[in-house]
This record gives structure tokens, sequence and C-alpha cells, in this order.
């Protein structure tokens, strides 16, 4: 950007990448030329309606506080000539949208209202919650959408589908640039080329998981697993064991036994190594509960953790794993410059000419309590498991530093807080803490976080007690 103009010209110019964001945006969500001439035919159906949708937005603003106090004079009555010089913007803007033309400057634009909502804008005073961002673009969509299918659905009810499948896109790219100025973002766009990548095994294991989803699971055998004695669990105890790479908790809860998935439906947390109390398993990665007798998701009923037959016989506790028959299903990701991303790929990527073919540098198996130097960057939080606990891995200007993941006031999870300099702040409550020593620096916290030694070997950083 220039570096000659002021700074109230450059908040109007719009971010420098506005243009090469907005595109990215628009081809990851698929919107392509096509959707942009198909807005372009609906125009003069946005035209018709305008005043309509302008009005009952701006209706919907001062309907609630904290949008309509932007449009109070100080003794407390409307000023409506600033409403109405606000509508004449909002008329301008959709007007502009619906000629089809997304070039840089629209970008621009696009990317100066949003950061007009907030303190990063031309005026540091206002800021509107991005909650009600969210909401506006939502209204507006909606609102487009009912005057498209009121004019179109009987004349032409394919020029309908086309334009709605259309805005809805681009409204979808009009959200994210708008949401976009808040920033907080811990990774920054880099623009990398997309990969190419092979649908049909994609499609192979959505199908299979479908299934298993509904419990159709097809197994011609299962595996016999002794995991333990029975007086090595005893009522009210758990014990983890792990079987060809899959990890299973077993539970002695009531006088009954079950065995579990240790695998989140959420994300894949460690959920038999949460609390149990009164019958329900709580993951400690973010508080998804289940039903230790079932395996039932409480917030979800129909989602489960998958579960295995337990049975205890002479002393010994034996748990009945199914063992899967199926298809070798393989995903090829292959990125812009040829080089295999999955080591599954069985087709070799072209070799540019010239070039001798030097095999890859494997990539080491991480444990449970290790990391990547490489892939943890500076300020950021990391997660990793030593002796069944989660444990956050902080690089702080290069220096790595661990703690509990549990926040000491109401055990919120540190690894999804934000880490400012050598401050760790726990994303629920806003419990500030020094991970370099794990004292807790602001309230509510009171108690330290407990630490951990890391050690560095080249690449690989691993966490012990």
């Amino acid at each position: 950007m220039d570096s000659s103009l002021n700074l109230n010209d450059k908040i109007k110019r719009g971010a420098e990448d506005s243009g090469r964001y907005f595109r990215y945006m628009a081809e990851f969500v698929g919107f392509t030329q096509v959707d942009a001439d198909a807005i372009r035919e609906s125009a003069l159906v946005i035209e018709k309606y305008i005043p309509e949708i302008v009005s009952r937005f701006y209706a919907q603003l001062l309907r609630y506080p904290p949008t309509r106090k932007y449009f109070m004079r100080p003794d407390g009555t409307l000023d409506q000539d600033y409403l109405q010089l606000r509508m004449i913007h909002l008329t301008n803007f959709w007007r502009r949208t619906a000629s089809g033309v997304y070039d840089d400057d629209y970008a621009r634009y696009v990317d100066y209202v949003g950061r007009a909502h907030t303190e990063r804008g031309a005026d540091p005073h206002i800021y509107i919650p991005e909650r009600y961002v969210i909401g506006q673009v939502g209204f507006m969509q909606h609102a487009i959408s009912q005057a498209i299918s009121r004019e179109l659905h009987d004349l032409d009810p394919d020029w309908e589908v086309r334009s709605l499948r259309s805005w809805n896109l681009l409204m979808v790219v009009i959200l994210e640039m708008l949401a976009r100025a808040y920033g907080h973002e811990k990774e920054p766009e880099t623009y990398s080329d997309q990969a190419l990548v092979d649908h049909d095994p994609v499609f192979q294991l959505a199908v299979e998981a479908y299934e298993l989803g509904l419990g159709m699971r097809t197994t011609v055998e299962s595996s016999d697993v002794v995991a333990g004695s029975e007086a090595e669990i005893p009522d009210g105890g758990r014990k983890i064991i792990k079987v060809d790479g899959l990890s299973i908790g077993i539970f002695h809860h009531e006088g009954g036994w079950y065995a579990l998935r240790n695998s989140c439906q959420h994300r894949g947390g460690p959920v038999a190594t949460g609390e149990l109390k009164d019958g329900i398993l709580t993951c400690p990665l973010h508080g998804y509960q289940y039903r230790v007798t079932n395996g039932e998701l409480l917030s979800d009923p129909s989602a489960h953790l998958e579960m295995y037959p337990v049975e205890v016989r002479d002393g010994e506790v034996h748990v009945n794993i199914p063992v899967v028959r199926r298809d070798d299903i393989q995903v090829s990701i292959i990125d812009a410059k040829t080089e295999a991303l999955s080591p599954q790929s069985e087709g070799k990527p072209p070799q540019s000419e010239g070039m001798p073919s030097v095999p890859p540098t494997p990539k080491p198996i991480l444990q449970l309590n290790e990391f990547s130097t490489t892939a943890l960057k500076p300020g950021r939080i990391g997660l990793v498991e030593v002796d069944g606990e989660l444990v956050a891995v902080y690089n702080v200007d290069g220096q790595f530093y661990a703690t509990q993941n549990a926040c000491t006031h109401a055990e919120g999870p540190m690894d999804e807080g934000e880490l400012n300099g050598k401050i760790a702040v726990c994303p629920w409550h806003g419990s500030c803490f020094d991970v370099t020593s794990g004292a807790a620096t602001c309230g509510p916290a009171k108690e330290p976080l407990r630490t951990y030694c890391v050690e560095v070997d080249g690449t690989v950083g691993r966490v012990v007690p």
C-alpha cells in the first residue's frame, strides 16, 4: 500500500491483500465467475426489493440496544439524518454487489466495512460485537433469498436455483471478509496453492463412517484381548489399553464392566481419561459428556462412542474387539508442486525435467508426549499427553515450556487460550499464568499450574514429568 497515504486514506483503502483474500476465499467456498454472472442476472430483482430489504435491516438494528445506540443522539432521540445516511451507503453497497463485479476495489471496500465495525476502523470508539455482524449478514442473506424466490419461483425455477446458490456462496465470502477484521487468528493466511485430492477413496471413507454411525461395522472375526486381572481394576476404577493402535478404556462401574473407544466424537480427545461422575464420562478436552454404560453422547443421543463386549473369566478381564475386513482405502493428496502429501499414495508425482529423484526425508513418528518443534511456532500453544494427563506446550520466542492443560480455576483448556510473551491466558475466564514457572499472575485462578520439563532432540520436543 502507498506509504504516502494518511491514516484515514489507508483505512478507506482496506487491507493490501483484500482482493487476494476475497478471491482465495471465493475459491474455497466454490464461488466462481458463473456465480458472479448469475448474481448480475438477478440484479433487477434485488433492485426492486432494496428499499424493503434496507428498511427491514435497519429496523432490526434499531430493535436491539447494542446496535441501536450508534444511531442515537446524546439527548436520547433518534438521529434520522445519520440513519438515512447509513441507508444510502447500504443501498449503494448492495447495488454494487448485485453488479457481479468483485475486483480489488470491491474487496478493499468490504474489508474497510468490516474494520469500521471494530476499534481498528476510522473511529476507535465504535465496536460492534462480531455476533451482531454475523447476525446482520444472516439477516440480509435471508431477505435476499426471500426476494429471489418471490419473483422467480413461478417464473423460472432454474433461474431461482442458480440465483439462490450464487448469492448464498457470495454471502459466505462477505461474512468471512467482515469477520476477518476482528483478527485474533493464530495462523495468518499464506495463500498456499490448493492440492489435488482423489475424491473416490475419500467418498469410500465417508460411506464407511456413515455405516459405522449406524452400527453397521462389518466383521468376520474378533480378537479376544486380556486387559488385565479383575483385581487390577476394582469397582470405580478404569484401565486404558492399546490394541493395534486402537485406544480403549475399560471401566468397572457399579458392578458392571464397560469398554469404549478412547476417542471423543468431537475432536478425538482422550475421553476415557476424563472425569467419571454418576455414570457420566466427561472428555477433558472440550467437556463433551457420555454415558459410560452405553456410550451415548448426552447432547446428541443418536451419537455413541464405539463399545466392545467385556467378560470376566477366571479372574481376568477379557475385551472382545472386532477385526474389520474391508478393501484397503488409500487417500492420495498431491500438492501444487507435485509433492506427495500422503505416504499412502500409490502413484509417484512427476519429476521436473533434469531434476534427480530424491526420496523424501521420513518424518519422525511422535509419541504421545512428543511434539514437532518446527510445527509449534513462536507464540503458539500445543498439546501432548504425559502419563494419561493432558499437557499444554508453549513456544516462547523459541524456548519451549509445558504445564498442565487444565486451568486451576475451573479446568479450562489452556491449549485453546492465548499466549502473550510468557503469559498464557485461559480462554474460559481469563486467568493468567507465567508458563516459565506456572505462577498465576491474574485471577480468578489463585493456584499455579503444574510444570513439566521439556527436552529437545533435533526437531522433536519431549515432555517429561
